[in-house]
């Protein structure tokens, strides 16, 4: 099964037994045997009960037949994946890797808009729009202290 796939199940499952929970970034570890990691957010915190519950509901949704699962909490610099993961971080400094006129590139500054097709992001360099299907990987920063 490709990764994509066990994604959908996984994003079903959890929306069928815990709709609150956000999946924010999903990898498939091969290497390790088919782990499954898993970073997730909910309203209230992530702690070591609702990975528990988590673990349980891919457990009860068969997917743990197959695969093992590590599920963290998205910690201080949460993975943005969504259009609604980068709405939630503007005005917070985000570094993206992207694809830009055809060159692999990182830009970090602070997002200034979100849309559904493109991120705007407000860097050394200028604003700088990337669109959402050349992301390859985002973040938003911890914010530094003051």
């Amino acid at each position: 099964m490709k990764a994509g796939d066990i994604e959908r199940r996984v994003e079903a499952a959890l929306a069928d037994a815990m709709p609150a929970v956000d999946l924010l970034d999903f990898t498939v570890l091969p290497a390790q045997g088919g782990m499954m990691r898993l970073v997730v957010d909910h309203p209230d915190g992530v702690d070591h009960d609702l990975c528990a519950a988590v673990t349980a509901a891919l457990d009860d949704a068969g997917l743990l037949e197959d695969y093992g699962a590590e599920v963290w909490s998205p910690g201080p610099e949460p993975p943005l994946r969504r259009p609604e993961h980068f709405r939630r971080a503007v005005g917070r400094r985000v570094r993206v890797r992207a694809e830009i006129d055809g060159d692999a590139r990182t830009v970090t500054g602070t997002l200034v808009d979100a849309g559904e097709q493109a991120v705007r992001v407000r860097a050394a360099e200028g604003e700088v729009e990337i669109p959402l299907d050349r992301v390859r990987r985002a973040n938003a920063l911890e914010e530094a202290e003051a």
